[in-house]
């Protein structure tokens, strides 16, 4: 019986300790790149203003109207981390929300967080 109570514990502070990691990776992405905006290239998307998302995003859903009440609700696109990990992995987007605008020569700029600093660049464009 002793021996059968150790197991458990072990198998508890096994997934325990699997949390916790878990816990700690989300948060390191969640507010990582929080800094200002950072320039890249981009390739496989044309001009314009695009949001990055994920389902259990809660900030998501007051970018999105953020956006949409300052540019219209077909004055951006949506891409969801669900649907298009590629393009997140292939532009190094490593947290939501995000605010890319990519411009006609295919360089753009990319804001985490909120998108108060990307609408104003594009009002100053």
């Amino acid at each position: 019986m002793p021996q059968a109570m150790d197991e458990l514990w072990l198998r508890l502070g096994l997934i325990a300790g699997a949390l916790a990691i878990a816990a700690i990776a989300t948060l390191t992405l969640r507010f990582r790149n929080r800094g200002g905006p950072v320039d890249l290239e981009v390739t496989g998307l044309g001009p314009g203003v695009y949001l990055f998302t994920s389902t259990a995003c809660p900030q998501c859903g007051s970018a999105r109207r953020a956006l949409s009440d300052s540019l219209g609700e077909d004055g951006f696109a949506e891409l969801r981390w669900e649907e298009l990990p590629g393009v997140f992995h292939d532009l190094g987007i490593e947290g939501v929300p995000a605010t890319l605008v990519v411009r006609a020569d295919g360089s753009g700029t990319v804001w985490s967080g909120k998108p108060d600093p990307a609408l104003e660049f594009i009002d100053t464009r």
